[in-house]
């Protein structure tokens, strides 16, 4: 089974949109890295390797404006993330409410 090193990581979140985000890990092999959010949000995406390190840089989709999302990483299909009895809060992506039309984001 595949683990994490480092991560997750949450990398950017689309201020245009507010439905997307970008999840950064670092994996021990070679594996497909997934984000997965309640109600339907997530993706996935292979590692790649760089000077053998393994790294994956997930673009989460289906995401609501303005909300706060909780997810966990799953690696070749099983949850590594977050740690099972983890008194830590849960990872969350916070996503800003797009702006009325015609208003100016500065």
């Amino acid at each position: 089974m595949a683990g994490l090193r480092l991560g997750p990581l949450l990398r950017h979140v689309d201020w245009e949109s507010g439905t997307s985000a970008t999840v950064w890990v670092e994996t021990d092999r070679a594996c497909t890295a997934e984000v997965r959010c309640p109600g339907g949000g997530g993706g996935s995406a292979p590692t790649f390797r760089v000077v053998g390190h393994h790294y994956a840089l997930v673009v989460v989709t289906g995401l609501a404006p303005g909300s706060a999302t909780t997810y966990e990483v799953l690696l070749d299909g099983e949850r590594v993330w977050p740690l099972a009895d983890s008194p830590q809060p849960p990872s969350t992506i916070h996503t800003p409410p797009v702006p009325a039309t015609g208003a100016v984001v500065a």
